[in-house]
């Protein structure tokens, strides 16, 4: 009987032993297929319609070719003018796609171009002149690449991607900013110390800096100084927010309060004696007459017009900056913001390769390169302005953070007309100047050209 259950004790031990492996080796086998896969088991995973359980593939973006690839580039006052500037702005795209290289058209003009079929890969043009652009359809839709190479317009300042949001009506976005440029007010300290007169300040109202520049437009060993370049009167009244167009009704309102209040206050400046050389009919003198003349007191002007410049006749000058100078119904803002972008032309054959540079030229790196040489970043990143031209030690001891404490006025939306349109205004306070006319009669006279223009141009459409 003992035997016998033994015998009976044993097989169930071993029988249970057997049992035990078996299902230890399949937990094992499920483990090591569980660890190597991340996907749920079929039965799951929900069941497709049509029976296959085949996943979309993510859909990825074309490479950047690898064989050599020339971009052509054609530069609509935009300040590119030689392979200098090219590297400037595109040198660490490049470095990023070495087989990438930049081709300047020069000497030729858009018209040509597209006669003779060789209509260039991108454009550079500066936001006031888009239109030129828009009208002969250079520029595509960027929505699309926006999206797949995930351009951050966050990153961007506002006002440059507001005003290329008004370039279309249809939604489209068809330009990418690359650079911003910003007004200020450059002065010579010479003038100011020899006639005593205390230097101007950041953000004096235009009145505050015409009292300034009655102090120091005199005569002094012969020699005529003069106070005050106040600019290019289409800065002016942009600066002032005046549109030269009422778009609802497509008319022009050159002859509005706007306009008036305006004049006037540039009247005032012109009235002083010494400001117009009668002899010359002269009353707009420019940043070249007071780098190398040195007899203009301050001039209104844009910072990448003194940046280009100052190398050259910097050294002999005693200069300084200051805020842009504002209207006293507008304190905080100064000239209007003006800034460049590149454009991809509709039937560019290389268009995946301008989307790489383009992407890799608005990147972090990129940005800060030319921020810190002499093109100003576009991107949103005031603590950045500190280091503006910092490689070139152009503004080393200068007031170069005074200039961004005044900001620039948003940009009204251009219209097709608005060149022309400008054009008159310019001529009316020509008249008004140097022959004497009344605001008036001058802005009412540019306002019935305007609308004859306008008549004109749609007569034609």
């Amino acid at each position: 009987m003992n035997k016998l259950m033994k015998s009976f004790f044993l097989l169930s031990m071993l029988f249970a032993i057997v049992v035990w492996s078996v299902g230890c080796t399949a937990s094992d086998q499920q483990q090591v297929q569980d660890s190597n896969s991340s996907e749920p088991s079929v039965q799951s995973m929900p069941q497709d319609d049509s029976g296959s359980d085949s996943q979309p593939e993510e859909q990825s973006l074309p490479p950047m070719p690898d064989e050599p690839v020339t971009l052509t580039l054609y530069s609509h006052w935009a300040a590119i003018n030689n392979d200098n500037d090219v590297q400037a702005l595109f040198g660490t795209a490049l470095e990023q796609y070495p087989n990438a290289s930049i081709e300047l058209l020069r000497g030729v003009n858009m018209q040509d171009l597209i006669a003779a079929g060789e209509v260039p890969d991108l454009v550079a043009v500066p936001n006031g002149s888009m239109f030129d652009m828009l009208e002969l359809e250079l520029a595509s839709d960027l929505t699309q690449f926006i999206e797949d190479y995930e351009i951050d317009l966050e990153r961007f300042v506002p006002e440059a991607i507001d005003a290329i949001r008004s370039y279309s009506d249809k939604g489209e976005f068809l330009a990418i900013p690359y650079t911003l440029n910003y007004g200020l007010l450059i002065y010579n300290q010479d003038i100011f110390d020899q006639f005593a007169v205390p230097y101007p300040e950041d953000g004096m109202t235009w009145d505050e800096l015409n009292d300034l520049s009655q102090r120091v437009t005199q005569t002094y060993d012969g020699v005529q100084f003069i106070g005050l370049d106040p600019g290019a009167i289409k800065s002016l009244s942009r600066s002032y927010l005046l549109p030269a167009m009422d778009e609802t009704e497509e008319k022009p309102i050159l002859h509005s309060e706007g306009y008036q209040n305006l004049f006037a206050v540039l009247k005032r400046i012109y009235d002083i004696p010494g400001i117009v050389d009668r002899d010359a009919n002269r009353y707009s003198y420019g940043i070249d007459f007071f780098l190398k003349e040195q007899r203009l007191a301050m001039h209104s002007v844009w910072l990448a017009a003194i940046t280009s410049r100052l190398p050259e006749h910097g050294d002999s000058l005693n200069w300084d900056l200051a805020g842009h100078p504002v209207f006293p119904e507008r304190p905080d803002i100064g000239k209007e913001i003006e800034f460049q972008s590149l454009l991809v032309t509709p039937n560019s054959e290389n268009k995946i390769a301008a989307y790489y540079i383009i992407q890799a030229m608005v990147s972090d790196e990129s940005q800060q390169k030319m921020n810190r040489g002499k093109n100003l970043t576009i991107l949103n990143k005031p603590e950045w302005h500190k280091n503006f031209a910092s490689d070139t030690q152009l503004f080393e001891g200068k007031n170069l953070e005074g200039i961004f404490s005044v900001k620039p006025a948003p940009a009204s939306r251009y219209t097709k007309y608005d060149n022309q349109l400008y054009n008159y205004v310019g001529e009316a306070l020509r008249a008004v100047v140097l022959e004497n006319a009344d605001i008036n009669s001058a802005l009412r006279a540019a306002n019935e050209k305007a609308e004859q223009y306008i008549a004109e141009r749609k007569a034609q459409q």
